[in-house]
């Protein structure tokens, strides 16, 4: 009787353990083993509570499973109070596409976009997106450098050759372009980025798209991924 009331601490853990590990080894895909994981977050909310609620009965009536039931409650509580509190507290918006300039956009080619399972925002949807980019990351903006565009473009490339999980698959120094795949390390989850350098002045303005081909909603990484390349940029500047 016991390990019925263990089993959803078993499943929780089983999940947390599997889905990552299956994902990591390529056996399955970084989606499934991404939601294994928030399934057993889900697990952890729905039966934390019960139980808990289940072991707050038992002590007012004197039941003698209470401790049964929060021994079962422990790990639940542990998994899906962290995430009840993350969902409460989180600035993160629902959108998966950033842009140094969100109002032009740098526009991926065909042959990228048919590889993405997120369509373009348009219209109204776009004009949200953007108002929602502009509020939670106005750290991202376009990179202004004191080089002519020939120089910025070699800088460019270089720092791309180096951003951890970059792959450039595409560099057009005529153009001012360079296209890269950034892949997670855990899930395997690939982006598409845009980098592009036109003149500005005197210098150079650099432009950087990072979009997530599957997922409403990139948990940050996009832009977090724009401003390290930023900063790596304005650290070579100083080298």
């Amino acid at each position: 009787m016991e390990r019925l009331w263990l089993v959803p601490t078993f499943a929780i853990l089983t999940l947390l353990l599997v889905g990552p590990t299956l994902a990591f080894v390529h056996a399955v895909p970084g989606l499934l083993g991404f939601s294994l994981v928030l399934l057993a977050a889900l697990i952890g909310v729905v039966f934390g509570i019960g139980l808990a609620g289940a072991a707050a009965f038992a002590t007012v009536t004197n039941k003698p499973w209470r401790p049964r039931a929060l021994r079962a409650a422990i790990v639940p509580l542990l998994v899906g109070l962290p995430v009840l509190a993350m969902a409460g507290m989180s600035k993160v918006p629902r959108i998966h596409d950033i842009s140094t300039d969100p109002s032009d956009r740098l526009e991926f080619t065909p042959e990228v976009k048919a590889l993405s399972m997120n369509q373009d925002a348009e219209g109204e949807e776009r004009t949200w997106v953007e108002t929602q980019q502009r509020q939670s990351y106005p750290d991202v903006v376009p990179i202004h450098v004191d080089l002519p565009p020939a120089g910025a473009f070699e800088r460019a490339k270089a720092v791309a050759d180096r951003m951890p999980g970059w792959v450039v698959t595409h560099a057009d120094a005529d153009a001012g372009r360079i296209e890269a795949t950034a892949t997670s390390r855990l899930f395997h989850f690939v982006d598409d980025v845009i980098v592009r350098v036109k003149p500005d002045g005197a210098g150079a303005r650099i432009d950087v798209g990072s979009r997530a081909r599957v997922g409403q909603s990139d948990l940050g990484a996009n832009a977090a991924r724009i401003e390290a390349f930023a900063q790596e940029l304005q650290r070579k500047k100083t080298e």
